[in-house]
């Protein structure tokens, strides 16, 4: 099962997602917990992986829109403390090339606040 861990720091929402993210356990849940911080007017958004060791096509796909939804408001979602095989896959498949990732939460926060 995953969860979104919400936390808002200035305008800035830190989301820590926790366990796999794939089309079995989460489906549609990050999308969800994205578009209900935008409907509040949260346009920075960082997402700390650190308890997600495993993402799979559908998990891909989620971040992608996301990111895709948020970047239609002039806003911006980060991601931060990659496991290995998250860092490998999105390696893999060109994802950081679209994705800014950062070491920490702080270094992703105080990336997008400048």
């Amino acid at each position: 099962m995953i969860k979104v861990i919400e936390n808002i720091e200035g305008d800035v929402a830190i989301c820590r997602i926790e366990g796999k993210l794939s089309g079995i356990e989460g489906k549609g849940k990050v999308q969800e917990r994205i578009r209900d911080l935008m409907k509040r007017g949260i346009l920075k958004i960082v997402l700390d992986l650190s308890k997600v060791n495993w993402i799979d096509s559908t998990g891909l796909g989620e971040l992608i829109a996301s990111l895709s939804s948020i970047k239609k408001k002039d806003g911006n979602l980060v991601l931060s403390n990659l496991q290995a095989p998250v860092q490998s896959l999105l390696k893999m498949t060109n994802l950081t090339q679209i994705f800014d990732t950062y070491e920490s939460v702080e270094d992703a926060v105080q990336g997008l606040n400048s």
